[in-house]
């Protein structure tokens, strides 16, 4: 198993497939026109990193990527696929790994581009002895020409571990940076994880993240998102809940401001009877800010006996802020219990006028009832360190 392998046979079929365009539904409202003509060189591997010390936890283990290099102490259940080089990958792990189905060839060109250019990927094994991860990944560029950084992480989460993985996504000032990042996450029988993802990224970034979680029989995906600062921020989210009683609960807060795109698109496949999933994310976008949320439950022929629910909730605060909301079913069986919605409005003129009348100024009114909108998915964070945190950020940004 060679990386250059990989890289040669995904260059190939980027070539022939290229962008996509409107025409393409997962990329309808997204527009990679002016992305296409900046040229990005790839960055060069770093040898230190920039502390990153908002999250920090001196009793948990952290795994920092700086611009595509990785930094982490040496750890039995956390190791560098180029120092595994000279082992034979089976053909299920490979294809677990570095995998290119038709669906993420036709519809997901920056997995693609992933695989064409990362130089290697880390893989860390989580169990009940060892089951919370940091991960920082940083993007810090002081050269005036635009770098990409690609990054790719695989975590298998052993049967029956209750594990924990904070990701930071974390971009310095106005630095214009690429960031291409793939994630897969293998979980087994009765295996719990609790996944944090923070986006603070620059307001110059192009970041473009790409998560697969397969899950096996009795295991439970808690996914909570914070989209705070960027410039162009596509999530893709692959969810296959593969066995019975495999459950998924996904929450997202999104905010946009000035000319930021944040787009997320969403796919969970019922690959079983009796799986659960749930899907709630809430946006609030000011000023020229763009919004997507696509977001697909698929259930096949003879999944039967699933219960899916999907809902998206935004307030936009400028008459120039606009979402495209996208929330779908496919099914093709009869025995489900799906359902899902979507809300786009303002603040409540009532509500304002309300809190005004108690003497309260309309910038701290408005706030009050942002706060009451965005509270319900914030306080899912059980840490009150990164919950904090969080609303320090949101605080700054509104």
């Amino acid at each position: 198993m060679l990386i250059s392998k990989i890289n040669k046979e995904a260059e190939t079929i980027f070539n022939s497939k290229g962008f996509p365009n409107h025409k393409n539904e997962n990329w309808k409202y997204t527009s990679l026109k002016k992305f296409q003509t900046l040229n990005f060189s790839k960055a060069l591997k770093s040898d230190s990193i920039n502390g990153l010390d908002n999250f920090n936890d001196s009793s948990v283990t952290t795994i920092d990527i700086n611009s595509g290099s990785y930094f982490f102490k040496k750890h039995p259940n956390i190791f560098n696929v180029k120092s595994k080089i000279k082992e034979d990958f089976n053909q299920s792990s490979y294809d677990l790994i570095f995998g290119l189905d038709n669906e993420l060839i036709d519809n997901n060109p920056f997995y693609v581009l992933n695989n064409a250019n990362f130089d290697d990927a880390i893989i860390v094994k989580l169990n009940n002895d060892f089951n919370e991860v940091i991960l920082n990944i940083s993007s810090n560029n002081s050269n005036k020409n635009p770098l990409a950084h690609y990054s790719r992480i695989f975590f298998d989460i052993e049967k029956n571990c209750e594990a924990n993985i904070l990701i930071n996504n974390k971009g310095s000032g106005d630095n214009m940076y690429y960031k291409n990042n793939v994630i897969i996450i293998n979980m087994n029988q009765n295996s719990n994880l609790t996944l944090t993802n923070i986006f603070d990224e620059s307001h110059n970034s192009y970041s473009f993240n790409n998560l697969i979680v397969n899950q096996n029989r009795d295991s439970k995906f808690l996914n909570k998102s914070f989209f705070l600062n960027s410039s162009f921020v596509r999530n893709n989210i692959i969810n296959n809940l593969n066995h019975p009683n495999s459950e998924s609960d996904m929450a997202g807060l999104f905010i946009g401001k000035k000319n930021q795109l944040i787009d997320n698109n969403i796919k969970i496949n019922h690959n079983s009877k009796f799986s659960i999933s749930k899907v709630l994310y809430k946006g609030v976008l000011d000023d020229n800010a763009h919004a997507i949320f696509n977001a697909l439950v698929n259930v096949p022929f003879e999944s039967d006996k699933i219960d899916s629910e999907q809902k998206n909730h935004n307030i936009l605060l400028s008459d120039k802020a606009k979402i495209n909301s996208n929330p779908k079913l496919k099914i093709s069986c009869d025995d489900v219990k799906c359902a899902h919605g979507s809300t786009i409005g303002n603040l409540d003129r009532d509500a304002l006028f309300y809190l005004r009348s108690r003497g309260i100024n309309h910038g701290s009114a408005k706030k009050i009832l942002l706060d009451s909108f965005m509270h319900e998915i914030i306080d899912l964070i059980d840490n009150k360190n990164i919950r904090n945190e969080v609303k320090n950020i949101i605080d700054k940004i509104l």
